[in-house]
């Protein structure tokens, strides 16, 4: 039988006052798998909106057997068309996805939202941003350079925003075995490095774990915008650390060397059964005479035995 993906999702508000970021991860009916995120853009009950509608419409579009590159034309129109209604004016979303079917998968990417793939191999991002500061580093510029104008938030690509919309496609690929998708909002790799991505990963225990744990960092480390994360892990991407399930059991200082050792104790103090010693109170009558042990009175005798030879034998 066929290794399923294991997925999780994950997003928060974050330092805003509103959620503009929509997830989806979800097996379709006809088995394959759709793991997508968008990022609205035109503030609360826009951006929302925008985010959530393109979501809906991607799925229901491969559900009902369009490409993927369709589907995405779909959800550019859906959202276009609802940007001209009161308050909606200029809305938009980036969108993001992976499709899975079989052992193969397909990528497509509008606007600035990634799609990484994490295995033995280290980590690789299969998309290409559409915004200002990737146009800008194409150029020649810095990262740093890009970033530090007004225009660094800008997407040179959007869905929602024009009526037609240019998507980038790729693929097929081969599924490759204990590898994971991993794909996010802005919020999260503005703040972490791929290098943290990976690390975090690393750390987790499974899907689950990662997503909380990236959302975590990049909150933590000062990220000012929506964080969302949706993962797809295919067999079991090499962690640093195993989970155990190990039943952990008390020690018997009896029996146990190694707890002797720690402690530093001699074995025959270690190795004496509770059984075979006696309380004092708990002694034979037959050991003791006149209320004194047999030992201790012999004692006493040889003591006085030896001052009388002394005084005997030394005048």
């Amino acid at each position: 039988m066929a290794q399923q993906l294991r997925l999780a999702v994950e997003s928060i508000p974050g330092k805003r006052p509103y959620q503009e970021d929509s997830v989806h991860a979800d097996v379709l009916a006809d088995g394959r798998t759709l793991v997508a995120v968008a990022d609205g853009m035109g503030g609360h009950a826009a951006g929302e909106v925008a985010s959530a509608l393109a979501l809906e419409t991607l799925s229901a579009a491969i559900t009902e057997g369009k490409p993927l590159e369709d589907a995405f034309r779909l959800a550019n129109a859906r959202v276009h068309e609802m940007a001209s209604e009161p308050g909606k004016q200029g809305m938009g979303t980036t969108l993001v996805a992976v499709l899975v079917d079989g052992r193969e998968y397909l990528v497509a990417n509008v606007g600035d939202s990634r799609v990484y793939l994490v295995s033995s191999d280290g980590i690789e991002r299969l998309t290409e941003d559409h915004s200002f500061v990737a146009e800008a580093m194409k150029r020649g510029q810095s990262e740093e350079e890009a970033m530090a104008t007004p225009w660094r938030d800008a997407l040179t690509r959007s869905i929602g925003t024009d009526d037609e919309v240019e998507v980038d496609v790729t693929g097929p690929f081969t599924l490759k075995d204990d590898s994971a998708f991993l794909i996010c909002s802005d919020g999260l790799y503005k703040t972490l490095s791929d290098e943290e991505l990976q690390d975090l990963f690393a750390k987790s225990v499974s899907p689950r774990g990662a997503a909380q744990s990236l959302v975590t960092a990049a909150f933590d480390g000062g990220s000012d915008d929506n964080i969302s994360v949706a993962i797809a892990e295919y067999g079991e991407v090499p962690r640093l650390t195993a989970p155990s399930t190990m039943v952990m059991e008390a020690l018997d200082p009896s029996t146990d060397p190694d707890f002797r050792e720690e402690l530093d104790v001699p074995p025959s103090v270690k190795e004496v059964p509770p059984s075979e010693t006696k309380p004092t109170e708990m002694l034979d009558e037959s050991s003791l005479v006149g209320g004194l042990p047999v030992g201790a009175l012999a004692a006493i005798v040889l003591v006085v035995g030896a001052l009388v030879a002394i005084l005997f034998f030394g005048s």
